[in-house]
């Protein structure tokens, strides 16, 4: 028996572990992220549950369905954003990392913040709603002087950007997430831009990929401005075209992926868990711009919502987050080829969650799906927290 799980997940090579400069701040978020993990999907797949008459729904079901767009968007995500975003983005736009002390402040404004939001008292929601601002505005602003101070060659591309979504996760605790045309805007400007300017980075130094450079990176930044602008029309205006904004993702897509040579790259790259997570991340963001492009006036935005919040942000929390703790701890999460099962698994769980507001799918496909999705979580998140851990333990041991 042992030998044939072997073959199925064989183990990984042992990492080194990296050598801790300063205290680690990523362990910290990702651990609150985790947390966010299991309290936004699991009240999701309740949401899900009863959103297709599988169970009875409860009468707070618009409510719960406010409190799981929150908890995902800004804890959920919001805390491994701001966990890569702070750990990494100094180097990834091109200067000085601030000290970790400074950085973990905002740690404890986001889960404060976020219980109190989630309350039914106002006065608390409004004390609440603020300190999720302060939580994410406080980053941003760090990382728009670190942009300013940086190379050049960052700034437009990369730093600007990064700043520019942390600035848009600061403005969502005061939008009706709950509304799917809202939380397509907020996801699609604020983590989903956050994670190409990390693609970007993971394209370069893993993939081997190019830097986004040149009149390359200045198409990259108007493409991606007017692809904010066409999506905040599409979301607050009745005379906004979805179709028109998912055409700017598209090239925002499409000038990223050419200007970082991100296919010859990734295909050239040895089969790996990084290499599968890009791959498919890349492939739901096409998807998600094409879907208003393609279905017209037909177009339902929760179902986009689900493929770039599973599909996208999800999956490369998966794999990214695995690689990331890895090194940092000396060992990976689990074996590589163990990753790559469960990116494609939760890959199905995405696909399946964007159909059903299109009316695809059977009560026994959902419910199987569900528990695929429930077993990927503790599959990945048990070990995951034990590296997490080990982060701390090795930075203290030094």
């Amino acid at each position: 028996m042992k030998r044939l799980i072997e073959k199925i997940i064989p183990s990984d090579p042992p990492m080194p572990p990296m050598n801790l400069t300063r205290e680690p701040i990523v362990n910290r978020f990702w651990s609150t992220g985790l947390v966010g993990l299991f309290l936004g999907f699991l009240l999701g797949f309740m949401l899900w549950l009863w959103q297709q008459g599988i169970v009875e729904a409860p009468d707070n079901y618009f409510s719960l369905k406010s409190a799981h767009a929150r908890l995902q968007i800004l804890f959920f995500a919001g805390s491994f954003l701001l966990g890569f975003a702070l750990q990494a983005g100094p180097h990834v736009i091109g200067g000085p990392p601030p000290p970790s002390k400074k950085i973990l402040a905002y740690l404890p404004f986001l889960w404060v913040g976020t219980g109190l939001s989630l309350t039914s008292d106002p006065g608390l929601v409004f004390v609440g709603k603020l300190m999720v601002s302060a939580s994410f505005a406080g980053p941003a602003t760090l990382l728009l002087g670190i942009t300013l101070k940086g190379l050049d060659q960052f700034r437009i591309p990369r730093g600007i950007p990064l700043a520019s979504s942390f600035g848009m996760l600061s403005i969502a605790p005061w939008l009706t997430l709950d509304d799917p045309d809202v939380a397509l805007f907020v996801i699609w400007c604020g983590p989903v831009t956050a994670a190409l300017v990390a693609a970007q980075q993971l394209t370069n130094n893993v993939l081997g990929g190019k830097l986004l450079q040149g009149v390359e990176a200045k198409f990259f930044a108007a493409a991606l401005y007017m692809a904010w602008l066409t999506t905040a029309a599409a979301a607050f205006l009745e005379s906004g075209s979805w179709t028109l904004s998912g055409l700017f993702w598209l090239a925002v897509l499409a000038i990223q992926v050419r200007g970082t040579n991100f296919l010859s790259a990734a295909l050239n790259y040895r089969f790996s868990g990084i290499q599968v997570t890009l791959l498919l991340a890349f492939a739901g963001v096409a998807a998600s711009a094409l879907m208003p492009i393609l279905a017209g006036e037909d177009f339902m935005t929760d179902s986009a919502v689900h493929l770039l919040g599973a599909g996208v942000i999800t999956l490369l929390v998966l794999g990214v987050a695995a690689r990331v703790a890895g090194f940092f701890s000396g060992k990976a999460v689990m074996p590589d080829r163990g990753i790559i099962y469960i990116l494609f698994g939760w890959s199905l769980l995405a696909i399946v969650r964007t159909l059903t507001p299109l009316g695809w799918g059977s009560p026994g496909w959902i419910l199987g799906t569900l528990h695929l999705g429930l077993l990927i979580l503790l599959l990945w998140s048990i070990p995951m927290a034990n590296r997490l851990n080990k982060i701390g333990q090795q930075f203290h041991n030094h």
